[in-house]
């Protein structure tokens, strides 16, 4: 699938978190042979977390993002998220952003177009980066890439931090796994 950039007005929007993501603007994808209102995919991805502090333990984290890019410049995100080694319940989230506009939560998580037949999702967290490289290939094909980098000064990984509970550190996650679909 070949994905073509369309220059939408831009309008008094601000753009939250283009500091950090350095934003091309205010652009959207369209897959080839598919309607002017809407492009989607589905991201599974899987990965083993391996916590050294508080106290150490591996657990298995599996996420489902359903991404819909509109025609209005916006790019929906609904995300189904299981953690742990039993599975014992999900947790669904559904955003909807400015494409290249970060999502205000601590978080800050932001879609960003790369080029022609690349999406990025960005999470900036205080001790690393977490990235999901979506690219298309032909007409009805895609595949993702998790990525996760370090800031300088780290030397693991940082989870957010619960109120009245120690902060989580991690070594690089194992076994990264993911799948693409276009929807």
């Amino acid at each position: 699938m070949r994905l073509t950039r369309h220059v939408i007005s831009a309008g008094s929007a601000t753009l939250r978190g283009a500091a950090f993501i350095g934003l091309l603007g205010p652009l959207l994808l369209w897959p080839s042979g598919v309607s002017a209102k809407e492009a989607s995919f589905r991201i599974t991805v899987t990965w083993i977390t391996n916590y050294v502090e508080p106290r150490t333990r591996s657990v298995l984290s599996r996420r489902s993002y359903t991404v819909t890019l509109r025609d209005n410049g916006k790019v929906e995100e609904r995300l189904e998220a299981w953690v742990g080694n039993g599975w014992a319940g999900s947790t669904v989230t559904q955003t909807e952003n400015d494409l290249g506009e970060g999502d205000g939560a601590s978080r800050r998580k932001a879609w960003k177009v790369v080029n022609e037949t690349t999406l990025l999702r960005l999470v900036a967290r205080p001790s690393h980066t977490f990235a999901i490289w979506l690219r298309t290939q032909g007409d009805r094909s895609c595949t993702a890439t998790l990525e996760w980098r370090l800031k300088p000064g780290h030397t693991l990984y940082e989870g957010p931090k619960k109120p009245g509970k120690p902060p989580v550190r991690f070594t690089e996650p194992s076994w990264p796994n993911a799948r693409c679909d276009v929807l």
